[in-house]
């Protein structure tokens, strides 16, 4: 019978634990969601219903409801702080951001070395890292990167027109790869013809590895020194090594180079070498050179996150163009009809002048938040602008900018896909902060700019030349995946080209 009564101290010790958990809230006068054993408010997350970003916009959307300018809710018995009043959120993203500098996410270099990307770094390292990157996504360099972006359209549109439906994310996918791979790189990828399939395979795990359900939970419950001390790692050991072995050629290629190339790893590469003196991010000081380590993980980051959201966006514009047939005619339209003013050429300034093709761009993020969270960690006690409570040292918040998307007081019918809602007169009633599919502040995506020109590249090259209709193949009603970090269809979105005939079919 002694098994019986160890079982019943143990079930005293996690019930004591988990009430100790969850008197976090309570005991600092914050409103929180009313949690349960053993999942606190993820219980849906763990029976596998919610992805990560939708757990958060329901618990977004649920502390709405009740009229509290922030609240508190519990992953598994992690206490996180959900702020809604859009001056808070203001607040901890942009006018307090050196409160609130660090995303909190995993990172050890000497056990992974790909985790020490720009979205993990911290402090020092990240300051002056983050001052030297928008110089590789200046206006004049992303007119270059336009030509060079029109250049991959041919061959993409040559792998639409097929007169069968096809799975449109995988083609986007290698567009994007070849697109990133060209532009940043220099390098020659060529998986819009089926070459190097190695290298989809192993561009997926960034997502599908780093970012999945169980190591999603496992580093947001677990401290990173415990992490550390079991030698964590995000990637599996033949990624590492495949994109490790890849930026070393691309470094020991442009050592042998004499020509200048003015992409990001000519910069990247600039700031490894140590007979430079490169000044911090204050002006004042002098940067240490980076490893090639740190480099490999800055191409990294930027490789996955320009192939992925620019193909997840795309992905979902063309659905909802499909479902959207008088959005997608007008859309057309105005393409067409610029186009026409540019001799039919792809180039920047026509696609600057393409206001309807922003407000669809927009609204596509909106809908589909690819990056749902922006997650952030309070590095000293904060009062909570208009209460008299604060957040506590080391606390964990969450911003949802998927809940803030579909907040009806902001979008009403989130659901209803209406690029009207960016016209210039319907953004100025809407309050800063209130759209942030990129982040906002000092934190906000550094290659924003290059991501949002190839998919409107690519989607100006796709509706000149085709209508897009919905498959029979699409299984209805649309569904996402609840397993990793950015959103995505479950299933295949199955897509029916046509090719249609307009004016600028010569210039193809």
């Amino acid at each position: 019978m002694w098994w019986w009564a160890l079982l019943l101290v143990l079930l005293v010790f996690i019930i004591t634990f988990y009430k100790s958990c969850f008197s976090y809230f309570k005991n600092r006068g914050i409103p929180y969601l009313k949690p349960s054993i053993p999942f606190g408010n993820a219980t849906d997350f763990f029976l596998d219903k919610v992805s990560f970003g939708a757990l958060f916009r329901d618990w977004y959307l649920e502390i709405k409801k009740n009229n509290w300018p922030i609240g508190g809710a519990f992953f598994c018995g992690k206490p996180v702080y959900i702020p809604v009043d859009n001056e808070i959120i203001k607040k901890i993203l942009v006018s307090d951001f050196l409160i609130f500098p660090n995303h909190g996410l995993y990172i050890d270099e000497k056990v992974e070395p790909l985790s020490g990307h720009l979205f993990n770094m911290e402090g020092y390292k990240w300051k002056n890292l983050r001052a030297k990157l928008p110089s590789a996504f200046t206006a004049a360099k992303m007119r270059r990167n336009v030509v060079i972006m029109e250049g991959f359209t041919r061959e993409l549109v040559k792998r639409l027109d097929q007169n069968q439906s096809l799975d449109i994310k995988d083609v986007l996918s290698r567009f994007s790869i070849d697109v990133i791979s060209a532009c940043a790189f220099g390098l020659q990828s060529k998986t819009l013809e089926n070459q190097n399939e190695e290298l989809i395979g192993h561009s997926r795990a960034f997502f599908d590895v780093q970012w999945s359900r169980t190591k999603n939970t496992l580093v947001v419950l677990i401290p990173r020194y415990i992490l550390s001390f079991f030698r964590f790692k995000l990637f599996p050991k033949e990624t590492s090594n495949f994109f490790l072995n890849l930026f070393r050629s691309v470094k020991e290629q442009r050592q042998e180079e004499t020509t200048k190339r003015n992409d990001l790893a000519e910069l990247l590469l600039d700031l490894c070498d140590k007979t430079k003196d490169h000044s911090d991010f204050s002006g004042k000081g002098k940067m240490e050179a980076l490893s090639f380590n740190e480099i490999a993980a800055q191409m990294y980051f930027f490789f996955e996150a320009g192939f992925e959201t620019s193909s997840s966006t795309l992905t979902w514009i063309l659905y909802e163009l499909a479902a959207n047939p008088n959005i997608q005619n007008r859309l057309r339209q105005e393409i067409n009809e610029i186009l026409q003013k540019y001799n039919g050429q792809i180039v920047y300034d026509a696609i600057n002048e393409m206001e309807y093709l922003d407000r669809v761009f927009d609204e596509t993020l909106r809908k589909y938040t690819i990056f749902s969270i922006l997650p952030r960690v309070c590095i000293k006690n904060w009062a909570i602008p208009g209460t008299n409570l604060k957040i506590d040292e080391d606390s964990f918040v969450m911003i949802s900018n998927y809940g803030i998307h579909h907040d009806p007081e902001y979008y009403p019918e989130p659901m209803k896909f209406d690029p009207e809602r960016f016209t210039s007169e319907n953004k100025a009633k809407r309050p800063y902060c209130s759209y942030l599919p990129f982040g906002e502040g000092p934190r906000i995506c550094v290659g924003k700019r290059f991501g949002i020109w190839q998919t409107k590249v690519g989607l100006v090259a796709i509706l000149r030349s085709f209508n897009v209709t919905l498959s029979q193949k699409m299984k209805m009603p649309l569904t996402f995946e609840t397993a990793g970090f950015v959103l995505k269809a479950k299933g295949d979105i199955w897509l029916d080209f046509e090719k249609v005939n307009n004016n600028n079919d010569k210039f193809i």
